[in-house]
């Protein structure tokens, strides 16, 4: 897939400059970090996965307790990556 995107000429440069002097070219930078940015992403979503399967496994006999109401901001802990 080819895609076009809009980024300042001058960061452009710098970033190829940086490649050709680590042996690589912007191309294969740019798809590198994509390329750890989605693993990241994969595996941020296991572990809150697992979290949730832990959260169920662990829950009393009997489930939540009678009258437990779910409140978002005090229950939902969330986290951005970067």
């Amino acid at each position: 897939m080819s895609i076009t995107l809009s980024i300042p000429p001058a960061i452009v440069q710098e970033v190829r400059e940086w490649a050709e002097e680590h042996g690589t070219s912007l191309n294969q930078y740019v798809r590198e970090c994509l390329e750890a940015k989605v693993q990241e992403v994969k595996e941020l979503r296991y572990r809150k996965a697992q979290e949730f399967k832990d959260f169920l496994l662990n829950l009393p006999p009997g489930g939540l307790p009678k009258g437990y109401r779910f409140n978002r901001e005090r229950d939902a802990v969330r986290e951005v990556a970067t």
